[in-house]
């Protein structure tokens, strides 16, 4: 599985350790803690696989390999999807 940005412009704003992201396209305000936040940043620089963006958040995040739990992971990817700001897709799509 690849997952990659949903293609929306977003507008960031930090604040006391929360990350509010305001998406234009459905005039939405979101807020999200520090490993959400990187989730959805390394994938503004284009597709990864899920362990790319992982190990891209863990080193972000500056946690040791694995650090960075696979639940915390999974929920957090899961819900940028369902806000339609990332998307996963079948390798095999994805290169086509």
């Amino acid at each position: 599985m690849i997952l990659v940005s949903a293609g929306r412009r977003l507008l960031w704003q930090e604040w006391d350790g929360h990350y509010l992201v305001f998406q234009p396209s459905s005039a939405e305000t979101h807020v999200f803690n520090e490993t959400t936040a990187l989730i959805l940043r390394c994938l503004e620089e284009g597709p990864l696989s899920i362990a790319e963006a992982r190990a891209w958040t863990e080193v972000a995040l500056d946690a040791a390999p694995g650090e960075l739990g696979a639940d915390e992971f999974d929920f957090a990817t899961r819900r940028l999807e369902e806000l339609g700001l990332i998307e996963y897709l079948d390798e095999t799509v994805a290169s086509q």
